[in-house]
């Protein structure tokens, strides 16, 4: 009988630490929007959303913003989930801004960008 252990490295790759920390930090910022969008969603035009209601925004904004705060810390902690997590996460929020290209070109394209490079740091980067 034969059992597979597994190495990690002692620490994490440049690239893993890249990814964790924007996860962290683009987790921070969509919890605060989130919140805000919760509480101040009268304040916002609705009939501009083209999807429901500004408080169900701000609650796929609070817990998209949970998960990436949660899967930088597991990330952090060279918990192997915390890279599925981070992929899913960032593939969603990928998709998300992207079609919000039109709407903010130079934030959407920079979001873009960057949730390709924290998708790479999960993967291929954190090989390392």
């Amino acid at each position: 009988m034969s059992t597979t252990t597994y190495d990690r490295p002692d620490r994490l790759t440049g690239w893993s630490t890249f990814a964790a920390v924007w996860l962290l930090i683009a987790g921070l910022f969509n919890v605060v929007d989130g919140l805000t969008a919760i509480h101040r969603s009268n304040q916002f035009a609705s009939q501009l959303l083209l999807f429901s209601h500004a408080n169900f925004w701000g609650w796929v904004i609070l817990i998209v913003g949970i998960l990436q705060v949660v899967a930088g810390f597991m990330v952090f902690s060279r918990n192997p989930s915390g890279n599925v997590i981070g992929v899913s996460v960032a593939t969603f929020s990928m998709f998300i801004w992207f079609f919000l290209l039109f709407v903010a070109p130079v934030g959407a394209l920079l979001a873009v960008v960057v949730n390709g490079l924290v998708i790479y740091g999960l993967t291929v980067g954190s090989e390392g």
